[in-house]
């Protein structure tokens, strides 16, 4: 086993390694692709990233496994790609970016130079829900690609306008690929990959939907996109998490003054997170997009 994508596979296969470590370890080697799993996880252990206690029986199961999970991508139609490999997408190289990516559809979506999410509540009004179909097919109409959850309600909806708008939209997901979560939606996400888009997802399909993996989601969302447009949403609520995320990577919000009176709990709370956003008229807001 010496290709980094299926070195890294093998690694997170391993009991107490995760992203950060990965990273930490393959950044410090200066050609990783020119070892082989034993000797990277020799010097992880030499360096005090990975226990002492795995030894080679590990890393013999860690090895078979990975060449079942990439039999069983083979068989599923899902592709992997590392940080290290040729064609990882820009927008993903930041800090605490992801190690691994799956996918399905067009990674290199990800690549274009428009890209925004379009995000809020699993439950819009109904004028939040036409607000995001509506945020989603302008930016189609525009040029950008649509980033979001594939969640029901507001992503879904933001999916949705922009396929009707004719663009290329990407998924992140919070479980693996197959099958696609939530089950609701996966029509949808067919639709996504057919009209040229991707589903993304830092999860191989043998994991399982956790909370956690909800807010690691939602970073790849804020990160990826170059301004995040907000529908409804509530004080302790996921989108919280996106917005957040969004501050952190110094990505522009903006929603408007339907959503904003009918989001008035949600837009106190980010004031008082101290998190910036701007409330825009809807001429602004599609002049903003028609004029990015």
């Amino acid at each position: 086993m010496n290709n980094i994508d299926e070195i890294i596979i093998g690694l997170l296969q391993l009991t107490g390694v995760g992203r950060q470590k990965v990273k930490l370890l393959l950044d410090m080697i200066t050609a990783p692709e020119s070892l082989n799993l034993k000797e990277i996880v020799e010097i992880g252990q030499t360096f005090h990233i990975i226990s002492n206690q795995i030894g080679q029986t590990d890393l013999d199961t860690s090895m078979d496994d990975t060449k079942r999970l990439i039999a069983e991508c083979d068989q599923l139609g899902i592709r992997y790609i590392s940080y290290l490999a040729d064609g990882f997408p820009a927008c993903l190289n930041f800090s605490d970016n992801p190690v691994l990516l799956f996918y399905q559809g067009d990674l290199d979506v990800l690549n274009h130079p428009k890209r925004a999410a379009v995000i809020g509540s699993r439950s819009p009004s109904r004028l939040g829900s036409d607000f995001a179909f509506q945020a989603g097919k302008l930016l189609a109409e525009n040029n950008f690609v649509v980033i979001s959850g594939l969640a029901v309600g507001s992503d879904a909806d933001g999916h949705s306008g922009c396929l009707a708008g004719g663009g290329k939209t990407v998924a992140f997901l919070p479980s693996g690929l197959a099958p696609v979560y939530p089950a609701t939606n996966r029509g949808l996400a067919e639709k996504i990959c057919d009209q040229g888009g991707c589903l993304v997802s830092e999860y191989s399909h043998r994991e399982t939907v956790q909370p956690y993996k909800f807010i690691e989601r939602d970073r790849l969302q804020s990160a990826t996109s170059q301004f995040v447009l907000v529908s409804n949403f509530a004080p302790g609520s996921g989108t919280i998490h996106t917005l957040n995320y969004a501050q952190k990577y110094n990505k522009p919000i903006y929603s408007i003054p339907v959503i904003y009176e009918e989001s008035r709990d949600g837009f106190n709370h980010l004031d008082q997170k101290q998190i910036n956003y701007q409330i825009i008229e809807n001429a602004e807001l599609t002049q903003l997009i028609e004029n990015y």
